[in-house]
Parts: C-alpha cells; sequence; structure tokens
C-alpha cells in the first residue's frame, strides 16, 4: 500500500471515528433534553411539601423551562458565532450539569435558581441540536432527528416514571432530582472530545465559527412566521401537559405513582411513533398527513381527559404521546429549511426562542385557571383550543408542501 493510500486510508478511520463520536454525543444530549423536566413534574407535589413553598411557586416551577427556552435560546445564534457550535454545546451541558446538581440544596432558591440554569443550558442544545445534525450529517438530517427525539422520549419517559421510586430511595425528592446531574455529567465528558466536522475544521477561523444570521430576518419571511406559530403551540400544549397531568389525575383520585406512570406513557409512545412520524413525512406530499394525525390524536387524548379522565387513562395518554410527535416533526422541517447552517440556526432560534416564551404561558395558565375555576374542566377546554389552533397553523404550513 502506497504511502498516500495509507494516509487516505488514516482520514478515513479519522472521519468515522469523529463521526461515531459526535452520533454518541447528540445521543447523549438528547437523553438529558427531558430529564430533568419531566422528573420535576412527577415530583412537584413532593416538591411542594417537603420544602413547603406555595402556589405561586407551584404554578412558576413548571413554566421555568419554557422561560428558560425563550430567554437563552435567542442568543444562542450569536454566542454559537463567536464560539463554535461545538464549543456552545459544550458550555451548556456544564450549565445542566451544575443547575441539576445546584436543585439538590435542600431550598426553595436553588430548587428554582438550578431550574433556571440547568434550563438555560438546554436552551442552547435545544436550538443548536439541528444545525449539528446538518453539519455532522448532513446526509441523514431526517433519519438522525428521529434518533435524538426518540431518545429524547426514552430520557423523558425515564425521568417521569423512576423519579418518585428514586426520591424514595434517595430520601428526598431534592435529593432525587439532583442525581439527574450524572447523565449530564457523562454528556459533558463525552463532548468535550466533539470536534467540528473536517471540512469545516480546514476552513478558516470566521467560517469555522459560521457566519451569523439574525432570527429577525427569518421572522420577515412565511416559513419563519408558521414555523414560529406551530412551534409555540405545540411547546405550549406539551409543557402544559407534562407540567400537569400527574397533579390533574392526582386529584381525581388516582396514586402519584400511578398517575406518574400515566405521565411516562405519553412519553413512551413517543419512542416507535416518532419513527413513524419522521417516516411519513420524509416524503414531501405525505407531510400534511402526519401533521393531521398528530392534531387528531391529540385532540382525541384531551377529550377524552376532559369527559372521562380516569375511565381510560392509557389510552388518553397514548393518543397524546402521539400528538406530541408534532415536536420532531416541526424540528425535521427546521432542520430540512434555509440554504446554510447560519440560517438554520436563525430559523431554530426564532421558532423555538419565541415559540417558548408563548409556551411558557401554558404551565403557569392552566395553574391559575385550575385556582380559579377550582376544577380541570376549564384548564383542559383552553388546551382543547390550543390544539385546534395547532391543527390549523399546520395545514397553513404544509399548504406549499402538500
Amino acid at each position: 500500500m502506497t504511502a498516500t493510500a495509507v494516509l487516505a486510508s488514516g482520514r478515513l478511520l479519522g472521519r468515522t471515528r469523529a463521526a461515531w463520536l459526535a452520533g454518541i454525543g447528540v445521543v447523549l444530549i438528547a437523553l438529558n433534553l427531558r430529564l430533568g423536566i419531566s422528573s420535576a413534574s412527577a415530583l412537584l407535589e413532593a416538591l411542594r411539601t417537603d420544602l413547603g413553598f406555595g402556589s405561586a411557586a407551584a404554578a412558576a416551577l413548571p413554566a421555568l423551562p419554557t422561560l428558560s427556552f425563550a430567554a437563552a435560546g435567542f442568543f444562542t445564534g450569536r454566542i454559537a458565532g463567536r464560539l463554535g457550535t461545538e464549543r456552545t454545546v459544550l458550555l451548556a451541558l456544564a450549565a445542566l450539569t451544575a443547575g441539576l446538581a445546584l436543585r439538590g440544596i435542600h431550598t426553595t432558591w436553588a430548587l428554582l435558581t438550578g431550574t433556571v440554569l440547568g434550563m438555560s443550558g438546554l436552551a442552547l442544545c435545544n436550538v443548536l441540536l439541528p444545525t449539528l445534525l446538518r453539519a455532522h450529517f448532513p446526509a441523514r438530517v431526517t433519519l438522525l432527528t428521529s434518533v435524538y427525539t426518540t431518545v429524547m422520549a426514552l430520557g423523558s419517559t425515564l425521568g417521569a416514571a423512576v423519579a418518585v421510586p428514586l426520591a424514595a430511595r434517595v430520601g428526598s425528592p431534592s435529593l432525587g432530582l439532583a442525581a439527574w446531574a450524572v447523565p449530564a455529567l457523562l454528556a459533558t465528558l463525552v463532548w468535550a472530545f466533539v470536534r467540528p466536522p473536517a471540512a469545516q475544521s480546514a476552513a478558516p477561523s470566521d467560517a469555522r465559527r459560521g457566519t451569523y444570521v439574525s432570527p429577525w430576518a427569518m421572522a420577515r419571511t412565511r416559513l419563519g412566521a408558521l414555523v414560529t406559530a406551530y412551534f409555540a403551540l405545540q411547546a405550549l400544549n406539551c409543557y402544559a401537559i407534562i407540567g400537569w397531568l400527574p397533579t390533574m389525575l392526582s386529584e381525581q383520585g388516582m396514586s402519584s405513582g400511578g398517575a406518574g406512570g400515566i405521565l411516562a406513557v405519553t412519553q413512551a409512545v413517543g419512542i416507535p411513533a416518532t419513527f413513524l412520524v419522521l417516516a411519513v413525512a420524509r416524503a414531501p406530499h405525505r407531510l400534511r398527513r402526519a401533521f393531521t394525525a398528530i392534531s387528531a390524536a391529540m385532540l382525541a387524548g384531551l377529550v377524552g381527559l376532559l369527559l372521562a379522565p380516569l375511565a381510560l387513562p392509557v389510552a388518553w395518554a397514548l393518543l397524546i404521546g402521539f400528538g406530541l410527535c408534532s415536536f420532531p416533526l416541526v424540528l425535521a422541517v427546521i432542520g430540512n429549511s434555509g440554504t446554510s447552517p447560519g440560517e438554520t440556526t436563525a430559523l431554530s432560534s426564532l421558532s423555538q426562542s419565541l415559540g417558548y416564551l408563548v409556551a411558557a404561558a401554558g404551565p403557569f395558565a392552566i395553574g391559575l385557571l385550575r385556582s380559579a375555576s377550582g376544577g380541570w374542566t376549564v384548564p383542559m377546554a383552553a388546551l382543547l383550543v390550543t390544539a385546534a389552533a395547532q391543527l390549523a397553523v399546520g395545514m397553513a404550513l404544509t399548504a406549499q408542501r402538500h
């Protein structure tokens, strides 16, 4: 074998190892994207009893992740333009680890501060994941979107299902939350070795950092406006459900463990459903069918929870879980949009930041409606309205792609 062939073989092996390392890093990020959120939701009542905080803090805690996503996510493109995408993700994972660990301190301020810090780290990861996939796996964006959203659903399921028994085992809901800093630390350590793709590494430093595209430029486009509106509505529904479903079922008479299990079902169904939905949506002419199917499932599940929450709770959870596949679906649209990584980041930053800002009203408003009305009929009716609006925006978004 000639020296040139040996060199070429070595480069190929190096690129293969780099791709595997980046892939493992993406999977670990995905695993952590919802662990800290779903575990806190399952432990909300236990935390309230243990720490003694009032109804305002109880309503604010489920809303903090979306508020943090909105505030931190809007600056992601600018930070990545200065530091580079990979370094920004490493910084974000370090913030996530620190925030989750901070929640182990037995005080309300540590719970709230740690949530803001950790969720701000998640915000950067959320925005940059479509860009990472486009940069490291340009020919497999849809496939890798399926993989990481499936792993994300697995992490959310794990957090919801294990949070209560884990907290009982360690003797404190605060320490139970802090335990989720361990997988975040693992993701941080792995991502410390991830480097930009070879094509970017060989480019000048400005190109390596990436050209910054303002999210406001995307806001003036029809695609940007519709994607942002759709993202906002699906996130509002998602976080309202994750934040309050266990509490709602508990107040209807279900045990806390059983309510956490129902929440876990809503997350678990996304594991196989994501691959199905994105496989259908891969063909442009079938994209509208995918948007329609997930909205119909969400509406049916919400109607079931409104009319007979304890009659068929697993069935309602399965329908809602399928409806939550709107998240990977809109992410796939984002990842395949834009003429450059900078435009993809701008669209992702716009839709996620403004979207999560709107979505932050979801858990908070549901909590207020529940307190004001004294029950769950009014909050569930409100979620039905937002789910119907999501369907309408989805039809407009897919009108030209049908």
